[in-house]
C-alpha cells in the first residue's frame, strides 16, 4: 500500500524472506543510505531518524517464519497541504537497495563444511570440494 502525501511517502512491501535476514539488510540499507539514526529497537525490528530534513522510519513485521512486511515512511515534520512535489524518492531508493541486497544474499549460500560463501547454485564447494546437496 502506498500513501503519497503532502512532503512524504509512505510504503509497505511482504517479502518471502526470514524476518532476522531482512532486519540485518534493512540496517544496511538505512546505513547505506546515511539516516542519521535517533533510535533502533532490535527487538522490534524498528528504525527511527532522519535524513535530507525529513523524518524517515522503517519497521520489519514478522508475519510467518519465512515471510515479513517492510514499512518504510518518509515524511517532512510538518505537512505540507499544498505541495504536489512526489515526495517517493527516498522510500524508492531504500527499497531499491534492499531488494538489490536481498538478491545477492538469495545468490549465496554458506558452505555447511568450511563456511566459505559460495554461489546458491554450486555442487561443490570451491574452498573444500565438498558436495553440495
Amino acid at each position: 500500500m502506498q500513501i503519497k502525501g503532502g512532503g512524504g511517502y509512505f510504503d509497505n512491501r511482504v517479502y518471502e524472506v526470514e524476518p532476522a535476514v531482512a532486519w540485518q539488510i534493512a540496517i544496511l540499507c538505512v546505513a547505506e543510505m546515511g539516516v542519521e539514526v535517533a533510535k533502533r529497537d532490535d527487538e522490534m525490528h524498528l528504525i527511527e531518524g532522519t535524513m535530507n530534513k525529513k523524518i524517515f522510519e522503517v519497521c520489519v513485521q514478522t508475519m510467518d517464519s519465512t515471510t515479513c512486511q517492510l514499512v518504510v515512511d518518509c515524511r517532512k515534520k510538518v505537512i505540507q497541504v499544498y505541495n504536489w512535489k512526489p515526495g517517493d524518492k527516498e522510500v524508492n531508493e531504500f527499497y531499491d537497495k534492499f531488494e538489490h541486497k536481498l538478491k545477492e544474499f538469495a545468490a549465496f549460500i554458506l558452505c555447511p563444511h568450511c563456511k566459505a560463501k559460495i554461489s546458491s547454485s554450486a555442487k561443490f564447494c570451491p574452498e573444500c570440494g565438498i558436495a553440495i546437496k
